[in-house]
């Protein structure tokens, strides 16, 4: 069984706004059922270890934008915490992001480069959440290989800030325009997915949501083509 850690929001890298441990719960649970074992892990700097991280397939980031709060860890304390993970992307470590994680350092170019997209202030936004529906890039990746359009209660990101070299999985439409949605990117030389749904629970009681999910997770973590294909 494949290994993943899930880094679930808190201290500074909780948005106020979300239920990360429901959602981070729901994720595991998910992965599961593709036999992978996602062990949650609250994101504070002690938390984050590089114990944790040397047996690991994969690495999830379910976290929020990262404001400092009266009582959160400093810059200073976060320091060790990101070298942990820098060191584990570094050695080619494979990542997923979810829903807000999109936001985390949106104005350090070389963060932007890594993930392929950032949240950026001022300019993204999402409308009321709501019922949607999520357009999947059929032939675009092995990850979206079988896969179909499907409706999601959900908040929509609009308006994300992208790389040109990103590969796009899913997207929505807002306003007449396309937004992307899902993406995959190798451009720092090593597999990272950003999908940004999810932000209750609910958004993934639709069946391609959940699908959707456990395709990033196996092209992530190594699968072939084929065993995405029959999931």
């Amino acid at each position: 069984m494949k290994k993943a850690v899930i880094y679930s929001g808190a201290d500074r890298y909780d948005g106020k706004f979300h239920d990360h441990a429901a959602t981070s719960q729901r994720i595991a649970e998910i992965l599961r059922d593709v036999e992978i074992d996602a062990r949650i892990r609250g994101f504070r700097p002690r938390y984050v270890r590089a114990a944790d991280l040397d047996d690991a397939d994969l690495v999830i980031l379910n976290v929020a934008n990262g404001l400092q709060g009266p009582d959160d860890a400093d810059d200073a304390a976060w320091a060790d915490a990101w070298s942990t993970i820098d060191a584990y992307l570094e050695r080619g470590g494979p990542l997923m992001l979810r829903h807000l994680s999109s936001a985390i350092f949106a104005g350090d170019p070389a963060w932007k480069r890594r993930i392929g997209g950032v949240w950026l202030p001022g300019t993204s936004m999402h409308p009321p959440i709501s019922d949607a529906t999520v357009t999947v890039k059929t032939d675009a990746h092995p990850i979206v290989a079988g896969l179909t359009n499907f409706p999601v209660y959900d908040e929509m990101y609009s308006y994300l800030q992208t790389d040109p070299a990103i590969t796009l999985l899913a997207t929505h439409t807002f306003e007449g325009i396309e937004h992307p949605l899902a993406w995959v990117t190798e451009a720092a030389g090593t597999r990272v997915v950003y999908d940004a749904l999810g932000h209750g629970v609910e958004a993934f009681d639709a069946d391609g949501a959940t699908r959707l999910l456990q395709h990033e997770a196996l092209w992530l973590t190594g699968a072939s083509d084929a065993e995405i294909a029959r999931t």
